[in-house]
């Protein structure tokens, strides 16, 4: 998969895309879920150039630009749809 900010193909590492795709499928099964439901975000990588985190959102199975926020449900810049922020990427202040 490519990289979305350098489109370099080596950003990713695709065993962590398959271990978390496993992992969401099991999270996605069970009925109470934190957050309503939304899953979050797999962290998948980090580009070779900028070194900004890659991740990869379970409902449109693409890889997108990690940001912050104070928020814990997001929406994915691709399809809009809500997945949770991990918390090592919410900004507390």
């Amino acid at each position: 998969m490519k990289c979305p900010y350098c489109s370099g193909e080596n950003c990713v590492d695709e065993y962590i895309i398959k271990l978390y795709i496993s992992s969401i499928k099991r999270f996605i099964s069970r009925k109470n879920t934190p957050f309503e439901g939304a899953p979050s975000v797999g962290e998948v990588g980090n580009c070779k150039k900028t070194g900004d985190k890659i991740w990869y959102c379970p409902h449109c199975n693409t890889l997108i630009k990690s940001f912050n926020s104070e928020k814990i449900i997001i929406k994915c810049s691709n399809c809009n749809k809500e997945i949770t922020l991990p918390a090592t990427n919410r900004t507390v202040c």
